[in-house]
């Protein structure tokens, strides 16, 4: 089926289609405006050293930020998997923080930075959810050592990088839910259209006759009553198709024949052939042989007589 016959379709079938396109933009609209809209933020925390690992490191220096090697990366992701367990996601909701969040290593990093995105309705208390999940990133770090019998001067500390951010309106969700109500039903129109198409077409071909002639073309009334049907070619002549013969019943001796019996045979064996009316020749002349006035273009043929009435002209 090429896009000429589709759209064919689609205009034939056009109170099922607008219609429902009218309906699946009524709801498209409608789920936008009564979903409510969703917001996401995030905030970034960082692992620093031990002090005695930055002493060791920095030949005496205090400072945890100048020492940043691979061993805190591997800790960080360890800390990411832990706050995303299940026990610790309940444990989160039963402390208030409803929303759905995601803790990953931050892209193109080269240190041990884990960032914190979360998502929800309400921006306020996003905000504050953020700001308790980074916290309670900080206690589970020292709970894991603490419980690993972790001393202070060598324990990993965890810091905030960036804050919680502004929440920003997430609209792919949303979008998603108008796609699926306006083109679900947008797409059941043309399915509807289609299908009422195909039913229609179906009732046609059934309609149909299934017999035709030798053609192929659905056979006459007059053909499959087994009456005498003219078809005149293309140079005007007369082409008879006869039915089937019947027996003749078995005739009577000469003597006992009456008239009206004897007329009654002759008129059944007569055929009757209609003579087209002469064409005019190339010069726009008619034929040079002039009809006989009064006489009829009707001819009668009897097989039967052996040729006595042939060519006889009707009122001669």
């Amino acid at each position: 089926m090429d896009l000429g016959e589709i759209l064919r379709v689609l205009r034939n079938r056009w109170y099922i289609v607008v219609p429902l396109l009218v309906l699946a933009m009524g709801l498209g609209v409608g789920t936008w405006i009564v979903v409510p809209p969703s917001y996401s933020t995030y905030t970034m925390v960082s692992l620093l050293s031990a002090p005695a690992a930055t002493k060791a490191a920095t030949e005496g220096q205090d400072n945890p930020f100048l020492n940043f090697n691979g061993s805190l990366v591997a800790t960080a992701d360890f800390l990411g998997r832990r706050l995303q367990s299940t026990d610790t996601i309940l444990e989160l909701k039963a402390a208030g923080i409803t929303e759905e969040y995601e803790v990953a290593l931050a892209e193109n990093a080269q240190g041990p930075f884990l960032t914190l995105t979360l998502t929800g309705d309400d921006k306020d208390h996003l905000l504050a959810s953020a700001a308790q999940l980074a916290q309670f990133a900080g206690t589970t770090l020292a709970e894991i050592q603490r419980q690993n019998n972790v001393s202070e001067k060598d324990a990993i500390k965890l810091t905030q990088v960036i804050p919680p951010q502004k929440p920003q309106v997430e609209t792919k969700d949303k979008l998603k839910l108008v796609i699926v109500a306006g083109g679900g039903t947008a797409a059941l129109g043309f399915v509807l259209a289609f299908v009422v198409e195909s039913i229609a077409r179906s009732r046609r071909r059934k309609a149909v006759p299934a017999q035709a002639g030798p053609a192929g073309s659905p056979a006459s009334p007059a053909s499959a009553s087994g009456a005498v049907t003219v078809a005149p070619d293309l140079e005007g002549t007369v082409v008879l198709q006869l039915p089937p013969a019947v027996p003749a019943a078995r005739p009577l001796p000469d003597r006992e024949q009456s008239p009206a019996r004897e007329k009654s045979a002759d008129t059944e064996k007569t055929q009757r052939i209609q003579v087209p009316p002469p064409r005019q020749t190339a010069t726009g002349q008619k034929e040079s042989q002039p009809r006989r006035p009064g006489l009829s273009t009707t001819y009668q043929s009897n097989g039967d007589r052996g040729g006595q009435n042939a060519n006889r002209v009707n009122g001669s």
